[in-house]
């Protein structure tokens, strides 16, 4: 019995190693992609609710018939912003790699500036290189692909394969 429990446990492993290695590969090579689907899935998910505080708003008024307004503008403004979410994925998803690079970049100034305080000691080259990289990965986020979401994916494909290989070198 034990040996069965084992064997699926291994057998959930494999399998969900394989789709952390799916993951992996469309974070890597098509993170704008799955940003777009992900604000696509928060949009609809938006006006999922605000078509329920739709029918919720009409129910209330035909069962007791008050008519609470408070309710009726939720469910207008929900599917209005998740009709905004959707239509303007793009300009979300820039959004989010500029922000994110102009953070990077201040953190590197931020650190170049502690570097700089730590000139005569040994910890100044360790501390300089990490805040040129800093600031070199805020400047490549900003002007190429999502730089994070792309290193995520990296990280998901070694993880998946070691974890892939293990099992294949581990007893039956």
């Amino acid at each position: 019995m034990e040996i069965t429990v084992l064997k699926n446990k291994k057998d959930k492993s494999i399998i969900s190693s394989i789709l952390v290695l799916i993951l992996g590969i469309f974070l890597t090579f098509n993170s704008e992609g799955l940003l777009n689907i992900i604000f696509d899935i928060l949009g609809a998910i938006i006006i999922i609710y605000g078509i329920y505080q739709f029918s919720r708003y009409y129910s209330q008024k035909k069962q007791f018939g008050t008519d609470d307004g408070a309710t009726l503008i939720s469910a207008i403004s929900s599917i209005t912003i998740g009709l905004l979410i959707i239509f303007l994925s793009n300009i979300l998803t820039n959004a989010i790699k500029i922000v994110t690079g102009i953070w990077l970049v201040y953190m590197g100034l931020s650190k170049l500036g502690t570097a700089l305080t730590l000139k005569n000691t040994k910890a100044f080259k360790s501390s300089l290189l990490s805040a040129v990289i800093i600031f070199l990965l805020g400047i490549y986020t900003i002007i190429a692909e999502n730089v994070v979401f792309v290193i995520i994916g990296v990280i998901l494909i070694i993880y998946s394969i070691l974890d892939i290989i293990s099992y294949y070198k581990s007893p039956k």
